[in-house]
């Protein structure tokens, strides 16, 4: 499809004006998860607010500037990493995984299970569209590059289909923004995701009940009771609200995003993402004569070098890269009547390029797990190239086994072919510590010299003790033989109803005490024996049964049911040999679905008597001390009914900071 430079220039521009003002519009009620009735003052846009949903996009405008279509997903990667100081949810995650030399796609998907489909992919969309103009396709598949950095499965199919629609807007197939041409733009722009995924179903389950329904209000009803969920910044109800507020918004970027705004939830990137899909539809031009939106300036919350900070020039420079790309051959873009400029010049790909894949896409190893890992060489140049290489193994891991089909690590690769090899590495001392950040250096000589890294995630080695239980009333031998049976040892009940109850919670469940420590630091550490073990009964303490054994969590979180079958409440204790590089305070999070004890070396740190909904940051401690060397960490986990998922993360900071990644573990 061929694009007409000013029409195409003027969409970019308002694109842009929309996500940075109504953005804006949002921006300051972000989290409330209720339905608001706030009136549009002029004064909730005066003055821009900086926004990641922009932030990163520049980030990424200035990769391709650099790069051309040639970048890759770990070129995204790395920019955020240099030039992004804050790391709130997904984002902590992907930094932490590249800091461990997990790329993409891994860097989304492992160790992310809370964040995994959250609404910070899709949010970043506009700027592949406007490199796509009237190319869907393209736009979908540059967007498909940049989602997998820090999220995997619906999340990037939301930022497939808001790409595609933005490339289709840019075009002019948005219409007026009424209802029908938003429809038909939204039914279109769902052909380009994955066919079962749930996003087909989100557009036309919103679309329908905008049908039936005039009042947003009882359109959230339904979206949040069939996609709700406890995180503001989960993806799909996001998603669904932001498809609502357009279609209901009748063409108008206010009233959209007034819509949006009162619908709660991640309201900075409802309001933004709307904002720049009507503004790509109605044009600056026509903005400004409402709103006299001519001179607005963005606020950059990251790293970047800019001719200035206003929005008219970054679009400009935006579409000025597109028809840099279009006339390089490298997009299957065609931009008419753009003005000329000189030929842009970008980035040479490199000679060799690098790829690691893992098994069954997970990084991880430990004292009973091995890591396989493919390592594939591709030959970008015209001419055949000799390669050999060899592997810079990090502190206890070593080379398990290799492809033996395989003599040497030397091999010529012909023009654009690819050459691959696998691995099995693992820990060389299983006594020794097991570090989770593990960075395997691939040193290549031959006709190109080059220097390649990846990682592989260490598994954090526990000892656990439980899982420990009583009932209600307790009981042990001493209590049962002062009379005939059990029934002696229920309170005197007031009613038949009581009584039944007492017997029954006796027979169908179990007691946990969620504050009494039953174990001390020194038999946790040094004096129970691993296998199956009977506590004898103390002071006001009931024999109960238990066992000792080594256990490993291979990402941040974990369930009881990773470690065993036992069903019902009960108490288990993790223990930890945590070893430190040097003296350090910390911060520290930990997710929890029921009460907690986290104690270091000893003191207690914090606790929690109450249940709760995990998420990945339900506590925060600050002023953690470790040693340098080793460190007793331990966890007294309470599970309440049904299973029980629990984390600890290390960070850097309080909130929205960088992970540890520098510590290792070592059996007890």
């Amino acid at each position: 499809m061929q694009v007409n430079y000013k029409e195409f220039v003027d969409r970019v521009r308002g694109c842009f004006l929309g996500k940075t003002v109504i953005g804006t519009l949002g921006a300051p009620y972000e989290g409330v998860k209720m339905p608001m009735n706030l009136q549009f003052k002029p004064e909730m846009i005066d003055t821009m607010l900086p926004n990641d949903d922009l932030d990163l996009q520049i980030l990424w405008l200035e990769v391709v500037e650099k790069k051309g279509f040639r970048f890759t997903s770990k070129d995204l990667l790395d920019s955020f990493c240099e030039n992004c100081d804050y790391s709130p949810g997904e984002y902590a995650v992907m930094r932490k995984n590249h800091e461990k030399g997990i790329m993409p796609p891994y860097s989304g998907s492992f160790c992310n299970d809370f964040y995994i489909n959250g609404n910070g992919c899709p949010i970043r969309s506009e700027i592949w569209a406007c490199l796509s103009p009237g190319n869907p396709v393209q736009a979908a598949t540059l967007a498909g590059r940049d989602g997998v950095i820090d999220h995997a499965g619906i999340s990037i199919d939301g930022e497939l289909f808001f790409a595609a629609v933005e490339s289709l807007a840019l075009c002019g197939k948005g219409g007026t923004g009424s209802f029908e041409d938003l429809f038909r733009l939204f039914s279109e722009g769902i052909g380009f995701v994955p066919r079962d995924s749930v996003i087909k179903e989100a557009v036309l389950f919103t679309a329908d009940l905008c049908r039936k329904h005039s009042d947003i209000k009882e359109v959230l009803c339904e979206i949040l009771t069939r996609y709700g969920h406890l995180d503001c910044t989960n993806m799909l109800q996001n998603f669904a609200i932001t498809v609502a507020a357009l279609l209901l918004g009748g063409g108008d970027i206010i009233k959209t995003g007034m819509l949006a705004l009162n619908c709660g939830f991640d309201t900075d990137c409802t309001c933004a993402t709307a904002g720049a899909i009507l503004g790509a539809i109605i044009g600056a031009a026509k903005l400004d004569e409402a709103y006299g939106w001519k001179d607005i300036k963005y606020v950059l919350g990251v790293k970047a070098s800019r001719r200035s900070d206003s929005v008219i020039d970054l679009a400009d420079d935006i579409a000025m890269l597109a028809v840099a790309l279009s006339r390089s051959g490298d997009s299957e873009v065609d931009i008419a009547e753009a003005p000329l400029a000189g030929v842009r010049k970008f980035a040479e790909e490199d000679p060799i390029l690098f790829g690691v894949e893992y098994e069954n896409g997970d990084p991880s190893f430990g004292t009973a797990k091995d890591v396989t890992v493919k390592l594939s060489f591709k030959n970008t140049t015209e001419r055949a190239v000799y390669i050999d290489y060899a592997l810079d193994m990090p502190a206890n891991t070593a080379i398990k086994k290799r492809d033996e089909t395989l003599s040497s690590y030397g091999r010529t690769i012909l023009p654009g072919d690819t050459t691959e090899e696998v691995f099995v590495l693992g820990m060389k001392d299983l006594s020794g510590v097991l570090y989770e950040k593990n960075i395997v250096k691939v040193n290549v000589g031959g006709d190109v010299s080059a220097n390649f890294t990846f990682g592989i995630s260490g598994n954090k080695i526990w000892r656990l003790t439980g899982p420990v239980w009583s009932t209600t009333p307790p009981t042990d031998d001493e209590i049962l033989s002062r009379g005939k049976g059990y029934w002696h040892v229920f309170p005197q009940a007031k009613t038949e109803a009581e009584s039944i109850d007492n017997v029954r919670e006796f027979h169908l469940n179990f007691a946990r005490d969620t504050r009494t420590d039953i174990f001390t630091m020194r038999e946790l550490f040094e004096e129970l024996p691993r296998g199956v073990n009977y506590m004898s009964g103390g002071t006001g303490v009931i024999s109960r049964p238990y066992r000792v054994s080594d256990v490993e969590t291979r990402e941040d979180s974990f369930e009881f049911s990773d470690f065993f079958g036992f069903k019902g409440p009960c108490v288990v204790y993790l223990s930890q040999i945590l070893v430190s590089p040097e003296d350090m305070t910390v911060f520290a999070m930990l997710g929890c679905t029921g009460p907690f004890k986290f104690f270091v070396n000893g003191d207690l740190i914090g606790e929690r008597h109450e249940a709760t909904t995990f998420d990945a940051e339900n506590a925060h401690f600050e002023g953690v001390r470790l040693r340098k060397g080793e460190n007793r960490i331990v966890l007294r986990l309470t599970r309440l009914s049904g299973d029980a998922k629990y984390s600890l993360i290390f960070s850097k900071g309080l909130t929205c900071s960088t992970h540890h990644t520098c510590f290792g573990t070592k059996l007890i």
